[in-house]
């Protein structure tokens, strides 16, 4: 074999044209034949060796070890080679697109086949045990859903709180979400008032109050209703006293008269009625007659009304301060009789009424100004009245209290000198120096500013003043500000209503502008008259020199300019060092101001209400001259148009009824007073029609939240509309069970029955289905919305919002209605009181009418019979023989003794020459009751006869009537003479 010890190989190298990765293609190998030194045997061996073939020593060389080893070598590359590349070919093939897709192919089969194979198995293997997996599953399910639930109960149960804190947490929010829709929204939905509707249910203290304090209102104005019939009826009874009272003077004046005067006393009588009885002065408000009561009656209703409503007065003050009043209107006298009619303010109800009307000034001059700076610097009327009715006896004491000792202090100090101006200072220096030295100044007498400043002495002094005007300003200032309870309320509250209304007017305006207002309505109109002129407001008792209220004024104009809060410009440039003391003090005062705004209102002040005069035994009196009186007339009835621009207020018809004013610029009357009793217009209302109404609207929000319980919708229309099943009367058959089970509750029974109207019976709500009920309830709103009560607009959704504002206003409503109660009560016990008042007054008055009318009795003892042989004698002596003579006496009369004394006027169809043919008697057999019995000689049928109350005369009398028919219209008599003649007799 031959010897391939020589050979070299080299593997492992990488060829870079190859693709076989790390090894090379092999190679065949090189003979190398060394040269080396053979011995003997070697050189025999090889020698064997050429002798031998090519296979031989191929065998011969490969039964050598090492040369196989290296045979194996390469056998191995070769193969490693031809296996690369055969791989090589098959990864090229199977990443083929072609080879890819049919192996995806086959692939897919293959698992399709594969899944379905054992879906079927899975399938045939559950079909079998269906039962049993069915079993395992629940009782994994059930197994971990327990344990899923006691982990989850074992976690609550360890945070326990947090859980409860969380709840609330979320509910509060979801409640709280609604009830702010329910507070917040126009227009709540019915879903959202429903769910807070059980708010209204929680106690006995809603809609049970209201029926409460409704019933005891309609108590309260039947009450007054009846006080009002019973004072007409003390006022009727007062009338005809004094038409008896008066009537009864004739009486006494033909008793007094005697001898030859008698028949020309009766005369002179006679003729005196007459002639009042043609005759009524335009002017007199004294007259018994009915036209002087009832003018007089117009007055005091006139009067009342310009109080109670201040509207009216407030609009012709507007026009008195503008100019714009007619012709003939003084405005000065407008102002004092203004005054007059609130009687100065001395009580406590012409003092809230005469600030309801500053009130209601306030809002008519901010309706017609454009700026708070045009309403500065405007002289309002109603200002003037303020404060004139704030300087009374009970204020003076208050300005003394408050001013005496600051103004004493400088009053009292006789070398105080406040003088601000440097020329003055300046010439008062060089007369000083000229009286101490006798001799002319050195100073020139023609001084500037800046000349009089540059003097050394003039500038200390100057300077000196200041500081001391400083020291005084802040003593005032101190003392004024450390006073607020002090200070009258009736100034008080008209701050207020200033602050309160520029607030509204001007939303924009800054709050500076608003205090600087009621900085100059407080002290500049209020305070600095009394600061200025201390003498004449009671401050102090000594005179007042000339330089000490120079230095009052200083004082004055320093705090005026702290209360306007504005420096000094070059007006008064002297004072401009102070600018700065009065930036630092404004501040203080502005904050006094609104101080004294935070007040309460006049109604809790006075504890006045609208029922006020109702009870008061009482009326309230006015003392006002005729010349006033008039004068207010004639202005009101010349500006009627602008007073009452919608022409149908109370005060229109009573200027109608009244007529024209006899007020003229040149009218004299006498000086004297009118005592005006006060009287509302409709005092005589039978009944409040508004109280009605109202317990209307509370009746049928109580349907109505019965019906929305029951029923839903959209709407409180769609829920009437919709038609009611069995599920609704079953619930509303449930709801009546709880609601009015109690018999024996009184608020149970008041909620189980509703009026429909004052005289008939009320409905049992027990009786009714629920579609009755939504038919009442319709029926109650369609009321309600022709009454203009309500608005059918959204399908009522006005009510809706009624019943919200209930449900959201609940606790505030409960204290107020606590409060009207309470007062309710307390006026029904004035209101009794008053009663029982009237009730023995109209008692005395018919006991004095009854003892009055009985004094006739006395005449029985007096013969009858007159003169012998007359025609009373004869008629007298008839009358007893036949046993019918009247208790009070009968008296015969021809109808030409009547017609002679002006009794009689005219009988029908006969002419006076005939009268002497007339008997007419007149007698009395029951008190207060005239019998008057006519008869003609030529007429066929029987005598005609009447009886008529004594009453009855008195009251044509008081009418105004002259003359009255007697007899079926036959007879014309005058009644002032007729009475005048049964008086006597």
């Amino acid at each position: 074999m031959p010897d391939f010890g020589g050979i070299r190989t080299t593997f492992g190298t990488a060829d870079e044209d190859s693709g076989y990765g790390s090894y090379r293609v092999p190679r065949t190998p090189e003979l190398i034949i060394e040269e080396d030194e053979y011995s003997d045997q070697e050189y025999e061996q090889q020698n064997i060796t050429r002798e031998m073939t090519r296979e031989q020593r191929l065998e011969a060389h490969f039964n050598q070890p090492e040369n196989l080893a290296k045979l194996k070598i390469c056998q191995s590359v070769a193969r490693t080679w031809l296996a690369r590349h055969n791989f090589k070919k098959m990864q090229q093939v199977h990443q083929s697109t072609l080879f890819v897709s049919n192996l995806s192919r086959v692939q897919a089969q293959a698992r399709g086949m594969l899944l379905r194979r054992d879906l079927e198995e899975k399938k045939i293997s559950f079909e079998s045990s269906e039962d049993w997996v069915v079993k395992l599953q629940t009782g994994a399910r059930g197994y971990l859903a327990r344990m899923k639930y006691q982990r989850t109960l074992a976690h609550y149960k360890s945070n326990l709180d947090k859980i409860v804190q969380i709840q609330n947490y979320v509910k509060n929010k979801l409640v709280g979400d609604a009830y702010r829709r329910l507070t917040t929204d126009s227009n709540p939905s019915i879903g959202t008032v429903k769910n807070f509707i059980h708010l209204l249910d929680d106690s006995d203290l809603d809609f049970d109050r209201e029926l409460a304090l409704e019933e005891m209102r309609q108590t309260l104005i039947q009450t007054i209703r009846e006080n009002s019939q019973m004072d007409a009826h003390v006022n009727s009874l007062d009338i005809q006293i004094g038409l008896f009272l008066r009537n009864v003077i004739t009486i006494d004046e033909v008793v007094k008269s005697s001898g030859a005067f008698k028949k020309k006393q009766q005369h002179r009588r006679m003729s005196e009625l007459a002639a009042n009885s043609l005759n009524s002065n335009p002017y007199s408000l004294r007259g018994i007659d009915k036209e002087s009561r009832k003018r007089l009656d117009l007055y005091q209703q006139l009067v009342y009304v310009l109080q109670t409503e201040p509207c009216y007065l407030a609009r012709l003050l507007s026009m008195t301060g503008r100019g714009d009043l007619a012709d003939g209107v003084s405005a000065r006298l407008i102002e004092s009789t203004v005054l007059t009619l609130f009687g100065y303010a001395t009580n406590a109800r012409e003092e809230y009424l005469l600030i309801n009307l500053c009130k209601c000034c306030i809002d008519e001059e901010l309706g017609i100004v454009e700026s708070t700076q045009e309403f500065m610097r405007s002289n309002y009327t109603f200002m003037k009245l303020v404060v004139q009715t704030n300087r009374g006896a009970k204020e003076r004491m208050f300005f003394r209290k408050l001013l005496s000792p600051l103004v004493g202090q400088i009053v009292q100090n006789e070398y105080l000198d406040l003088e601000t101006d440097p020329i003055a200072i300046y010439h008062k220096a060089i007369n000083e120096e000229e009286s101490q030295t006798g001799r002319p100044s050195m100073r020139k007498h023609s001084a500037t500013v800046q000349d009089a400043l540059q003097d050394e002495e003039v500038r200390d002094t100057f300077v000196m003043h200041l500081q001391h005007l400083r020291e005084i300003t802040t003593n005032f200032l101190q003392a004024i500000t450390a006073t607020v309870d002090d200070v009258p309320y009736g100034i008080r509250i008209i701050a207020r209503k200033l602050r309160l209304a520029m607030e509204e007017a001007f939303p924009n305006e800054p709050q500076e502008s608003i205090v600087r207002i009621i900085g100059n309505f407080i002290y500049y109109r209020y305070l600095n008259p009394a600061i200025v002129a201390p003498e004449q407001y009671e401050v102090i008792d000594a005179i007042v020199l000339p330089v000490q209220r120079k230095n009052l004024a200083e004082v004055a104009k320093m705090l005026q300019q702290i209360s306007s809060g504005q420096e000094f410009d070059s007006n008064d440039i002297f004072l401009a060092p102070l600018n700065g003391f009065v930036k630092k003090s404004s501040r203080d005062f502005a904050n006094w101001f609104l101080e004294l705004t935070n007040v309460e209102e006049p109604e809790t002040y006075f504890d006045i209400h609208e029922m006020n005069d109702q009870i008061s035994t009482h009326k309230p009196n006015v003392y006002i001259s005729p010349y006033e009186l008039f004068h207010l007339h004639y202005a009101i009835e010349n500006n009627m148009d602008d007073i009452d621009p919608l022409k149908n207020g109370p005060l229109r018809s009573i200027i109608q009824d009244l007529g024209p004013s006899p007020f003229s610029p040149s009218l004299d009357l006498p000086d004297s007073i009118l005592c005006l009793t006060l009287s509302h217009p409709s005092d005589n209302i039978p009944m409040d029609p508004a109280a009605r109404q109202q317990q209307l609207l509370v009746d049928t929000k109580r349907l109505v939240i019965y019906t929305i319980k029951i029923q839903s919708g959209e709407s409180l229309e769609a829920i009437l509309e919709a038609p009611v099943g069995p599920e609704h009367e079953e619930a509303w058959n449930s709801f009546k069970t709880t609601e009015f089970a109690d018999q024996q509750d009184p608020i149970a029974a008041k909620r189980r029955y509703v009026k429909l109207s004052q005289l008939g019976p009320p409905l049992d709500l027990q009786s009714l289905g629920f579609y009755q009920l939504k038919q009442v309830t319709g029926g109650f709103l369609s009321y309600l919305t022709k009454s203009g009560a309500i608005s059918a607009e959204q399908g009522y959704q006005q009510v809706i919002n009624l019943i919200a504002r209930d449900i959201t206003g609940k606790n505030l409503r409960r204290v107020q209605r606590d409060g009207e109660l309470s007062r309710i009560r307390q006026t029904l016990m004035h209101v009794k009181k008053k009663q029982n008042y009237l009730t023995d007054q109209r008692n005395d008055y018919e006991n004095y009418l009854n003892t009055c009318i009985k004094r006739t009795e006395r005449r029985e003892k007096r013969s009858r019979f007159g003169l012998p042989f007359t025609r009373q004698y004869f008629h007298v002596r008839k009358l007893r023989r036949e046993d019918r003579e009247p208790k009070f006496g009968s008296f015969k009369y021809s109808g030409k003794q009547l017609y002679e004394r002006g009794i009689l006027v005219e009988v029908a169809g006969i002419n006076p020459r005939h009268y002497d043919k007339i008997s007419i008697i007149l007698s009395m057999d029951q008190v207060g009751v005239i019998t008057i019995e006519g008869g003609y000689s030529r007429w066929a049928i029987q005598p005609a006869q009447v009886n008529m109350p004594y009453e009855n005369l008195l009251q044509t009398q008081f009418e105004g009537a002259q003359t009255m028919d007697l007899l079926d219209g036959m007879v014309k008599v005058n009644v002032n003479l007729l009475i005048y003649l049964i008086n006597k007799k």
